[in-house]
């Protein structure tokens, strides 16, 4: 039986057959034929194409060639966001013990929101008490840096109290213990040699002389003492008290430098703990949308709410720029080798089916995105503009995108499965005008997933069966395999099978 279509039918549906009775039969006969099957094809309905086969029958489905617009095309699904986004992050340290910081309050999703309007608000209580107590501990630390700068402006004092006052001091007593010193060894001297005048006319005993004599190398001593005192003060007793203020003016100048830091830190961490203060209410920065930054393909999902617990840094909420949209699809990496960058799309929303968008690709990932389990499909990332985005598209909306590899105006076509293959050749099943079946080599261009573009061998009004291998395999006597015996030859060598010898072409 032979259905005649233009355009491919649903492979799942079946036609009723038509065709010549078998004659010899009786009429009681037929009519119990009719009863009894109801609804089953008769034997030979294709008899003239059949190997006299009885009980066999086959369903033939036929295109008409014409001339078409052609487009081949990809489809993904992918979801709409857009590539300038205002990013509201969480910049608030997690509390002591959690994991991050609650989240009090939250405007609802969607809401249109001007600049200034209010966004969301962060638990602050753990703030509180680490503002008070960083405030006790600036206090502390500022007393401390007063003390050390006590210290220093001490120590600066000593030295010059003992450079410009002590020493001087010293150095003056010691001038006069040596002259003190000589005076007296003068004295003991003058005595001395009175005493040998008045030994040497006997009025003074030997005794007395011995006795002035010692007096004198006392007093000579004296000054030496006092010399050497005077010299032990300027040349090292000075220098290393000198040394000894310098050094404690060094380490208490270190104590300030360390007491004004840690002031410093302590400050800063004040500061830094305000700040965050300030940041657990948000305002929004410009007019937009909010989209909450949910995310549903991590291990522990994300999902903004009040009394969800947020990490530092992380995204909460998005204020997308709804002239700047575009759609983030994965491609299978199947097709990936089809694709452009520039490639034309059309877009069409899960929302609103009947809308249809024109895209283009415009970026396609260079890596893969990583596979969660062993054996998971390899996907590319791919960033679809869309061009002149309406009002209505939403970030998070789902849409099918048809990403068009090819194109062709005025293009001889057939049905994808109306072309089979063999040995590199591809070939069409053709009916002439006597109904006769007769095999013809083509040659094929871009595909899709139901039409190949025909460059050469076919040509409009020309009839091709769709389903080739019904014919092939009742046919095996009349028509041969490619590169066979004519047509009416029963050389066994040119029968093929669709299952070893003829696939069909794929997409």
């Amino acid at each position: 039986m032979v259905v005649e279509t233009s355009q491919p039918q649903d492979p799942g549906s079946v036609a009723l057959p038509r065709g010549p009775r078998k004659s010899g039969g009786g009429m009681f006969l037929l009519s119990l034929v009719f009863v009894g099957v109801m609804g089953l094809f008769v034997a030979d309905a294709l008899g003239w194409l059949s190997d006299s086969r009885d009980g066999d029958s086959a369903q033939v489905l036929v295109h008409t060639i014409a001339r078409g617009d052609f487009e081949a095309f990809i489809t993904e699904t992918g979801d709409v966001e857009s590539s300038d986004n205002v990013e509201i992050v969480c910049e608030l340290e997690a509390p002591p013990g959690s994991r991050g910081t609650r989240i009090l309050e939250v405007v609802p999703e969607g809401t249109m929101v001007k600049t200034g309007d209010f966004l969301i608000a962060f638990d602050d209580s753990a703030l509180k008490q680490r503002l008070i107590d960083q405030e006790t501990l600036v206090a502390t630390d500022a007393a401390a840096v007063i003390e050390a700068k006590s210290e220093y402006e001490k120590a600066q004092q000593s030295l010059n109290e003992y450079t410009d006052g002590t020493f001087l001091v010293d150095q003056e007593t010691y001038e006069a213990d040596v002259l003190t010193a000589e005076s007296l060894v003068k004295s003991h001297r003058d005595q001395l040699g009175h005493m040998q005048k008045m030994y040497r006319k006997g009025f003074v005993s030997r005794l007395q002389l011995e006795t002035q004599a010692e007096n004198l190398e006392i007093a000579e001593k004296a000054v030496k003492v006092a010399q050497i005192k005077l010299m032990a003060l300027k040349k090292y007793t000075r220098a290393k008290s000198i040394a000894e203020f310098t050094a404690d003016i060094a380490k208490q100048k270190a104590f300030l430098k360390a007491a004004e830091r840690k002031w410093e830190l302590s400050k800063d961490k004040l500061a830094e703990l305000t700040e965050q203060k300030n940041k657990c209410r948000i305002v929004a920065p410009k007019d937009g949308q909010v989209v909450y930054a949910n995310d549903y393909e991590r291990r522990e999902n994300v999902v903004i709410q009040e009394g969800e617990e947020i990490r530092q840094r992380q995204v909460v909420l998005r204020l997308p720029d709804p002239s700047k949209m575009r759609i983030l699809a994965k491609i299978n990496d199947g097709k990936l080798n089809r694709i452009r960058v520039d490639d034309s799309v059309k877009i069409v929303l899960d929302v609103d089916p009947d809308l249809a968008l024109a895209g283009r690709l415009s970026e396609i990932n260079p890596y893969p995105y990583p596979r969660r389990w062993h054996g998971a499909p390899i996907e590319y990332g791919a960033k679809i503009e869309v061009i002149n985005p309406p009002t209505s598209l939403r970030p998070g909306q789902r849409a099918k995108v048809h990403i068009y590899t090819a194109h062709a105006k005025d293009a001889v076509q057939a049905p994808i499965q109306s072309v089979v293959e063999r040995d590199g050749k591809h070939y069409c099943l053709v009916r002439d005008k006597s109904g006769t079946w007769h095999l013809r080599e083509v040659t094929v261009g871009e595909n899709n997933d139901s039409f190949v573009v025909v460059t050469k061998g076919l040509t409009p009004g020309e009839v091709v069966a769709i389903t080739p291998d019904v014919l092939w395999e009742d046919s095996n006597g009349d028509i041969p395999a490619p590169g066979g015996q004519s047509e009416g030859s029963s050389d066994p060598a040119g029968k093929a099978s669709p299952s070893s010898d003829v696939a069909r072409t794929g997409s």
